[in-house]
C-alpha cells in the first residue's frame, strides 16, 4: 500500500524539534535519577490508576514479563505478584533503587532489575524474550519505530503500550506549562499523541488493537509549596520565578478527608496492543 505520511520520519522530525527531547535520548539515566524521588512522589498514591492500567492486561500466573522503563515499579510491584517474573528495565539507577525498595517492602522477590537504554539492548544477549512486554509512558525514543519492532522482538505472546491521546496534559495544567515555558516551550515538553505508534505499527504490518479511556489521576500533597517544590523539580530545576506554579497548585489543590491536598487530573489516554501469531 502507498504510504503519503512516514509516520516514523515524522516523529523524529517533531523529536529533534525539542532540545530536551534530545537531551533525554543522550543521558536519560542523569535527567531521571535527579527526579526520581519526585515522580515516586506524584505516582505512589496512584492504587486507583495502577488497577486500571493492569486491568487491562492478560497475564497467566506463569508468564514471564518485561516492564520496559519500569521506573519506580508503579506497574512492575504490583504485577509481581500475579505472574511468574517480573524484569524491571530502566535507564535510571535512582528509579530501580525505589523499585527495588518497593519490591522488598511487598516481599516479591521474583523480579530483575536490568538497568540499560532499550536502545542499547540486544534481545537474546542482554534480555530473554518475555512472555508479555509492557511500555507504560515511556515511548519517548527518536526512533519509535526501531523501538516498537524491538519490543515486538521481546515478546512471545503480546505486547500493551500505554500512552497519552491527544494533548499530553489536560487544559488547565496547559495553561501551567505555557506560563512557565512560553507557547513554543509548552509544546516542545511533550511527545505526539498515541495515533503515531498505531500508524507506526499499521506501516509495519501490525493491526494493533486501540481502546481510548479517560484516566483519572491523583496526586497528594501535604502543603501547595510541598506541591510547587515537587513540581519543579520534576520540570523546571533552574526555574527562578515559582509564582505561576504557586499560583496553580493554589487553585488546583483540593483538601481530602485526610487533611492532605490533592491534585486531581483526567486525561485520554489509549492502550494499544497486539498479540504474536
Amino acid at each position: 500500500m502507498h504510504r503519503i505520511i512516514d509516520w516514523n520520519e515524522l516523529w523524529k522530525a517533531i523529536h529533534v524539534s525539542s532540545p530536551e527531547r534530545t537531551r533525554k535520548d543522550r543521558d536519560p539515566a542523569a535527567i531521571w535519577d535527579k527526579r526520581a524521588a519526585a515522580y515516586q512522589r506524584i505516582t505512589r498514591d496512584e492504587n486507583a490508576a495502577t488497577e486500571r492500567d493492569l486491568s487491562f492486561l492478560e497475564v497467566r500466573p506463569e508468564d514471564t514479563v518485561l516492564d520496559m522503563g519500569a521506573g519506580t515499579g508503579r506497574l512492575a510491584v504490583p504485577l509481581a505478584s500475579r505472574v511468574a517474573h517480573v524484569t524491571a528495565l530502566d535507564p535510571s539507577g535512582g528509579m530501580l533503587g525505589i523499585l527495588r525498595e518497593r519490591m522488598e517492602r511487598a516481599g516479591r522477590r521474583n523480579y530483575s532489575c536490568i538497568q540499560m537504554r532499550w536502545e542499547d539492548v540486544e534481545i537474546g544477549r542482554d534480555i530473554a524474550s518475555h512472555d508479555v512486554v509492557i511500555a507504560a509512558f515511556s515511548l519517548g525514543f527518536y526512533d519509535l519505530g526501531a523501538a516498537l519492532a524491538k519490543l515486538g522482538r521481546a515478546a512471545r505472546r503480546a505486547v500493551y503500550l500505554f500512552w497519552h491521546a491527544g494533548e499530553w496534559r489536560d487544559p488547565e495544567e496547559m495553561m501551567l506549562y505555557r506560563a512557565v515555558f512560553g507557547e513554543d516551550g509548552a509544546l516542545q515538553k511533550g511527545y505526539p499523541d498515541y495515533i503515531y505508534p498505531v500508524n507506526i505499527l499499521h506501516d509495519a504490518g501490525i493491526y494493533a488493537h486501540v481502546r481510548i479511556y479517560h484516566a483519572f489521576w491523583e496526586s497528594f500533597y501535604e502543603s501547595v509549596d510541598d506541591a510547587v517544590q515537587n513540581w519543579v523539580t520534576m520540570h523546571h530545576p533552574d526555574l527562578q520565578d515559582f509564582s505561576p506554579v504557586t499560583e496553580f497548585f493554589s487553585r488546583v489543590l483540593r483538601p481530602d478527608a485526610s487533611g492532605r491536598l490533592v491534585h486531581s487530573a483526567v486525561r485520554p489516554t489509549a492502550v494499544i496492543w497486539w498479540t504474536k501469531e
